[in-house]
This record gives structure tokens, C-alpha cells and sequence, in this order.
């Protein structure tokens, strides 16, 4: 009888702890979701085309509402590198969003990886109260916050 216990015990915390790291990492996927222009409401693309046609990070940043990351790389002057965004995470750690960007260049103008734009859905800003961001392992400062 006491075996039985056991084994019913030991069974049963096991499906918590299946639970538990399920919910995290469901959690942790939606911590930042790339987003596409037609996707937004008009405020949001307004905020992104009103952008000044220059290389930056920006954050639409309205009080209470989704933020959302905007990297955008525009402008390559003539012989110079053209930057692009290779990849990008983000986690919640101690209440601060850290967000690392791995950026990259080519002198090739037509390489598929070249995007002028890229829109990124942040998660609830209740989640956490600060943000930091690090490109290719240095922390970086926002161009611009709006919103």
C-alpha cells in the first residue's frame, strides 16, 4: 500500500514539473514575435513610417499598450557595408527585458538577408520595467522612443 503511494506520488510530481517546464517555455517563446507592417493598427504604422530614413533601433513605447521593437537599415553609402539583422532573442531576467541583436554585413547589395525593416511584438509590458539591448554583445542605446 505504501509502495503504491509512493509510485502515485512520484508520478504525480513528475507531471508537474512536464507542466511547469511546458508553461516556461511556451512563456519564454512569446517574450518577442516578429510582427509584418499590415499586421499593425494604424498607430503603430503610423509611428514606423513617420521614422526618419536612417540605419537605428526604435521602440513604439504608448503608455499601457504592446510595445514593439523597429530595426531598421536603410541607407548603405555607396561602397560601404550593408547592415542587417541576423538574429535576435530576448528574455525576461529579474524583471528587465534584455534583448540581444546579432548584426552582421555584406558588401553584396542583392543578398536575400538585406531587409530595410524589421517590426518585432514585445510581450506585456507587465512582464517587466526596464529594457536593455546588446548588439553583437555590447549594450546599445534606442535611436528613438515614441508612441
Amino acid at each position: 500500500m505504501i509502495e503504491l503511494l509512493i509510485r502515485r506520488a512520484i508520478r504525480f510530481s513528475f507531471f508537474i514539473l512536464v507542466v511547469v517546464g511546458l508553461v516556461g517555455c511556451s512563456k519564454a517563446s512569446t517574450v518577442i514575435k516578429e510582427a509584418k507592417m499590415q499586421e499593425l493598427n494604424k498607430d503603430v504604422q503610423l509611428f514606423v513610417n513617420n521614422l526618419e530614413n536612417k540605419n537605428g533601433l526604435y521602440l513604439y513605447s504608448p503608455v499601457g499598450e504592446t510595445q514593439y521593437l523597429v530595426a531598421k537599415y536603410p541607407n548603405v553609402p555607396d561602397g560601404e557595408e550593408a547592415k542587417f539583422l541576423q538574429s535576435i532573442t530576448a528574455q525576461i531576467l529579474d524583471h528587465v527585458l534584455v534583448i540581444s541583436i546579432e548584426e552582421q554585413g555584406t558588401h553584396d547589395y542583392q543578398d536575400k538577408r538585406l531587409d530595410t525593416i524589421r517590426i518585432y511584438k514585445l510581450s506585456s509590458v507587465n512582464e517587466y520595467g526596464e529594457i536593455r539591448i546588446y548588439k553583437n554583445g555590447k549594450e546599445v542605446s534606442l535611436d528613438l522612443v515614441g508612441g
